[in-house]
């Protein structure tokens, strides 16, 4: 006698049913997003004019070169200020567990300003400052690009 005649349909259905639900709630799971930084959205790499609350620049890539990019969401707080040499605060809300790696320099070169882990920000009172904006001395004022790395070299002290 075959064998699936002697299961009932009912039972069946019971472990169809069963089947389903825990592949959607695995699917719903990896779906989720990793973590969210302070007042950045999804997936998004903010800096901040002042603090969380002021004018901010988002980014879904790296940047090589933030001459040519303004602060033009958030608040109004340093809305239409260039970015270069004048972040105060940055938050990472990587869905794909990316760190965010702030460099002096154009060209993502030049050493480390920063680094902020994924779901994790950085409030100005959090950064050294020396209150002369790009002068590579302090952490405040001083970011010029960003790379956005999950594996290789990540570096300690992240925020």
């Amino acid at each position: 006698m075959d064998p699936r005649k002697r299961v009932p349909i009912r039972g069946r259905a019971a472990v169809t049913l069963g089947l389903a639900a825990a592949l959607t709630t695995v699917a719903g799971l990896a779906a989720a997003p990793a973590s969210a930084g302070t007042n950045c959205e999804g997936g998004y790499h903010c800096v901040f004019y002042f603090d969380f609350s002021s004018a901010k620049h988002g980014y879904f890539t790296g940047d090589p070169d933030f001459s040519n990019d303004t602060f033009n969401q958030g608040g109004s707080s340093g809305r239409g200020t260039g970015v270069n040499n004048n972040a105060w605060a940055a938050s990472n809300s990587s869905t794909g567990g990316y760190y965010s790696l702030y460099y002096y320099n154009t060209g993502r070169t030049g050493p480390l300003v920063f680094c902020v882990r994924p779901g994790s920000q950085v409030g100005r009172e959090q950064l050294s400052t020396n209150n002369v904006a790009g002068d590579g001395i302090g952490q405040r004022d001083e970011a010029s690009s960003l790379e956005l790395r999950d594996s290789g070299w990540i570096p300690g002290g992240c925020f």
